[in-house]
């Protein structure tokens, strides 16, 4: 049988010598190295060759996703789970958007991870019920933000997007040659459709929806 060799890639040892107590026991599973930081995520995932890099997100020199990113823009042959003590939508939607294979809290490893290894091995992709959730409510929360946008007037949503982009009151009226206490006027009426309080929210709101990618 040949066995899918795996990288474990965790800043804390004491949390690697646990996991490779959880693997030694699978026969078609083996452990071929261990890093600490992102370099060594990727100079050891070029020189092994892996076929399952196990990742976790909070990694000295700029953090998995940093690694995850790395990783596949060099196109090496491997497949990539997330192992992480964060689940929150945000993080979890990242990675599978980055091009992650699977996602598993930390707290479900002694669950989930050897399906999850065995499983994106195999060509298939590997949610853990509790990234599934927090992946189906991201989902949920922006068709929801895009059904919202529908219901603003053309005029108010270019006032969204410049103010989203940084533009003042003054600098957006000479783009759409308005004034500046008509543009806050749209502004404020798109804060009332969409029931914010603070500015930063358009912010939050243009990035969720994908319209500062237009």
């Amino acid at each position: 049988m040949k066995k899918i060799r795996i990288l474990l890639v965790d800043d804390h040892k004491v949390l690697r010598e646990g996991l490779k107590l959880l693997l030694v026991g699978e026969e078609d599973l083996e452990v071929i190295g261990e890093a600490g930081t992102v370099d060594e995520a990727i100079r050891l995932t070029e020189e092994l060759e892996p076929d399952v890099v196990v990742m976790d997100l909070s990694l000295p020199g700029g953090g998995g996703l940093k690694a995850i990113k790395q990783i596949l823009e060099k196109k090496f042959p491997v497949k990539i789970v997330v192992l992480s003590m964060h689940s929150n939508r945000e993080l979890v939607m990242e990675a599978i958007e980055l091009g992650s294979d699977g996602y598993v809290p930390k707290s479900s490893a002694h669950v989930s991870l050897l399906s999850a290894i065995r499983v994106v091995h195999a060509g298939e992709r590997f949610l853990d019920p509790v990234a599934a959730t927090a992946l189906v409510e991201e989902l949920l929360e922006k068709k929801d933000h895009s059904q919202l946008l529908k219901d603003l007037s053309d005029r108010e949503t270019e006032v969204l997007k410049f103010t989203a982009m940084g533009f003042t009151s003054r600098e957006i009226g000479e783009k759409l040659s308005l004034s500046p206490k008509t543009i806050e006027t749209y502004r404020q009426r798109v804060m009332d459709k969409m029931r914010f309080e603070h500015r930063s929210e358009l912010v939050q709101f243009a990035l969720r929806t994908g319209l500062l990618a237009e």
